[in-house]
């Protein structure tokens, strides 16, 4: 979670480079694969939860600066910053996933104009295929989730 408003400001950063006439690369490439992935892997993480318990943020060093300290009561209290409420977690890995799955098709895109171009991807054709892979893993069980809290 923490590395996504990084990767989210250096695509912008990226983007508007490119809005100045850069050309294409497979560093620009990699940078969108990276953000993908990240919101491919919070999407995962989001789904390993525990169905009906909240998703907590433990030992994080900001707990005790902002004061959004949030105690569970139940078996294992634990002390920690709710990031996600049991209720929302569906929706927002779908969100999460629904935006992957977006910007995935932002890159193929890119590929198809690279290819064209005689631009060698090296391994990150590979890595491409990896992420793809990844999203199916996310999108199988998430899509009977779906149906079950609509």
């Amino acid at each position: 979670c923490r590395a996504l408003p990084y990767r989210e400001n250096a695509a912008e950063e990226r983007q508007q480079a490119k809005g100045k006439g850069e050309s294409l690369s497979v560093d620009d490439l990699k940078g969108q694969r990276l953000l993908v992935e990240t919101y491919a892997l919070v999407a995962e993480a989001l789904l390993a939860c525990k169905e009906g318990e909240d998703v907590v943020c433990v030992n994080d060093e900001e707990n005790e600066e902002d004061g959004n300290i949030v105690e569970k009561s139940g078996k294992n209290t634990t002390e920690g910053k709710v990031l996600v409420a049991a209720k929302d977690r569906i929706d927002f890995a779908e969100s999460h996933y629904d935006t992957a799955r977006e910007k995935l098709q932002d890159i193929v895109y890119q590929m198809g104009k690279m290819a064209a171009a005689k631009i060698d991807l090296g391994d990150e054709k590979k890595d491409i295929g990896y992420l793809v892979m990844m999203l199916v893993g996310i999108g199988n069980p998430l899509e009977p989730l779906k149906t079950k809290s609509s």
